[in-house]
């Protein structure tokens, strides 16, 4: 699945900030090896808030991180790295964590009704995944060891597994979520679940399934947000207006500028993946220019002058628009949901026919598909 360049820093994921104490966590350890290490890392800012060495016995330590947060565990043991969601909770977070076989979720015990609850998730997660699991590990293993001539077929097995394992873990916390919709769990793995662009239905089947207290908390409205703005540029949906103008000041209209079939293209002119895409575009465009076919991009600049110096060096001969807003214009939330490089493909009405995934790779064949519809 392609992977996405964010513009806007990461989301705020904390469920409360209101304890300015640091979080203190007790565990008791067995089973680890004499150099395994455990960190504990901040959703919001991916940097470590503690880190120090396991030892077999109880522990005690201070998280420089207000309470009441869910966050990512990691653990280093004998070559081998995992990670796990966490709850720190008001107070002491106490814990058991047995390192035995970290295929498996560590913590066996926990004192926080979140805690107890994400060691449910992970039971269901670990019973249901395994074997898909296994053979993405295989996969990976496969592909490290392959030569020139088994390394493209090799390549499109770890690709199918990794789809297989993404289509679970949705699977997974659906049914999850349904054992415990009062649980702010469900809500929070959904946050952390890539795919939204490409489900936001589904997600959003969730989201409505949970009670009123989680959609209402902080972390559901993070949730709800999400989902409407993955639905914005979802299959079926209307494209949302493009904002700002051409670099002659004519703003968007629907009317005059959408054709049979539509190439939406997020771009900016200092992305040097946007330049490589536009050298294939330019001769895509040829291709299809006189089919009832139009290219529309959006660039997410700020600067005038390199936008349309990026414009001209780059020979983009198709409608441009800006409102040169940057990461702070509508069309970065409302058309990619931040993302650069971005296509999608829309009929003359605005109606978005292709998913949030359409790479550079797929968009000739997916013009093509348009057309014929």
């Amino acid at each position: 699945m392609k992977n996405y360049s964010i513009l806007m820093g990461g989301l705020v994921l904390m469920l409360s900030a209101c304890d300015p104490k640091p979080a203190t966590f007790s565990a008791t350890t067995t089973n680890f090896g004499p150099n395994a290490v455990i960190a504990i890392n901040d959703v919001a800012t991916n940097k470590a808030l503690k880190v120090i060495n396991i030892e077999n016995k109880a522990q005690t330590f201070k998280a420089n991180q207000p309470t009441n947060n869910f966050e990512e565990l990691m653990i280093q043991d004998g070559g081998k790295e995992k990670k796990y969601w966490i709850y720190l909770d008001n107070g002491e977070t106490k814990m058991q964590l047995d390192g035995k076989n970290l295929y498996f979720y560590p913590i066996k015990e926990a004192s926080s009704i979140e805690g107890k609850t994400l060691i449910d998730y992970y039971k269901l997660k670990d019973e249901r995944s395994k074997d898909v699991l296994d053979s993405l590990e295989m996969a990976k293993t496969a592909l490290d060891h392959a030569n020139p001539s088994t390394v493209a077929e090799l390549a499109r097995s770890l690709d199918h597994w990794q789809a297989k394992s993404a289509s679970l873990d949705l699977d997974i916390i659906k049914d999850f979520a349904k054992k415990s919709p009062d649980s702010k769990v469900s809500a929070f793995l959904l946050t952390r679940l890539p795919g939204i662009d490409d489900s936001p239905q589904i997600f959003k089947g969730i989201y409505d399934g949970l009670s009123e207290d989680v959609r209402t908390s902080e972390i559901g409205k993070e949730l709800e947000s999400q989902i409407a703005t993955a639905m914005l540029m979802s299959v079926g949906s209307t494209m949302p207006n493009i904002e700002g103008t051409t670099p002659s000041g004519e703003a968007f209209n629907k009317t005059k500028v959408l054709k049979k079939v539509n190439l939406i293209i997020a771009w900016t002119s200092y992305s040097g993946k946007s330049a490589t895409n536009n050298k294939e575009l330019v001769d895509l465009y040829q291709k299809f220019k006189d089919k009832d076919v139009q290219f529309i991009s959006v660039s997410y600049d700020k600067d005038k002058d390199a936008w349309l110096n990026g414009i001209k060096a780059q020979n983009l001969t198709w409608p441009q628009y800006s409102d040169l807003k940057g990461a702070k214009s509508p069309n970065a939330k409302n058309i990619s949901n931040y993302s650069i490089t971005y296509f999608a493909i829309v009929d003359k009405n605005g109606k978005v026919l292709t998913g949030h995934d359409l790479s550079m790779d797929f968009v000739g064949d997916e013009l093509e598909k348009a057309l014929g519809h």
